[in-house]
Formats: C-alpha cells, sequence, structure tokens
C-alpha cells in the first residue's frame, strides 16, 4: 500500500528460485503486487526484464535512500 501511495521502489535481489535458477543472484525493484496471483510480486530486473515471484524469493537489498518509480 505504502508503494503504490508513494510511488516507491525497493531494490531486490532474487534467491532460491528452483525453476528459474538462471535468475538467482539477479537484482531489481519491486514494482507493486502481481494482478494475476496476490501471492507473487512483480518486479523489474536491472536489464528490463519484468518477472513475477513469490516474496520467500526475495531479499531486500539497500540502495541509498529509496527512490520513486520512473514511468
Amino acid at each position: 500500500m505504502m508503494m503504490h501511495a508513494l510511488d516507491l521502489a525497493f531494490g531486490i535481489r532474487l534467491t532460491g528460485l528452483r525453476s528459474a535458477t538462471h535468475l538467482n543472484g539477479r537484482e531489481g525493484i519491486i514494482r507493486g503486487q502481481d494482478p494475476l496471483d496476490e501471492e507473487r510480486w512483480t518486479a523489474r530486473l536491472d536489464d528490463g526484464m519484468c518477472v513475477s515471484v513469490k516474496a520467500a524469493n526475495m531479499a531486500h537489498v539497500r540502495r541509498g535512500d529509496y527512490r520513486r518509480v520512473s514511468p
């Protein structure tokens, strides 16, 4: 809710993925909750790829101050 209201982006690192092991260690930002599955979140990786992941597979990465999401 806070992310949406303030347009904040949280830095994350993907960990513990089993079916997409090639994505483990990749970093990006959380874009918001996945509209198709309430247990998943949409993340945009640093290379621009968007993925849907569970919260258990994300680790918070501190990248300085929180920043607003760019359109």
